[in-house]
């Protein structure tokens, strides 16, 4: 073969997965429509006792997920991060219960 064949030979691969690729419809992928969604999610939060019961799922659900993020981490690494995560879902619990004291307090 000769050296130009070659050149052409090496880049024949890479133009016929650019041609296919070309022409393939992007594909999504199917929704899932066997299950429900859950009726939590059309349930509305209009009472303040509601809205802090929601806003204390939201700070549990988000600190079991800082811990989870914790634990590929190594030692001191991992006391900090679970250090801090606490230290945020306190913040998230106390910013809870001032939203729930100023509804509370403006419904009386």
């Amino acid at each position: 073969m000769t050296k130009n064949r070659q050149k052409h030979l090496l880049l024949l691969p890479f133009f016929l997965a650019a041609c296919f690729t070309a022409h393939v419809p992007a594909m999504a992928a199917e929704e899932d429509v066997s299950q429900q969604d859950p009726q939590r999610w059309y349930e509305g939060d209009d009472t303040a006792q509601l809205h802090n019961k929601n806003l204390m799922k939201e700070a549990h659900a988000a600190y079991a997920q800082a811990l989870g993020e914790c634990k590929p981490l190594k030692r001191a690494e991992a006391k900090a991060c679970r250090k801090e995560a606490r230290e945020l879902m306190q913040s998230d619990l106390d910013r809870a219960k001032r939203i729930y004291k100023a509804n509370t307090a403006g419904s009386e």
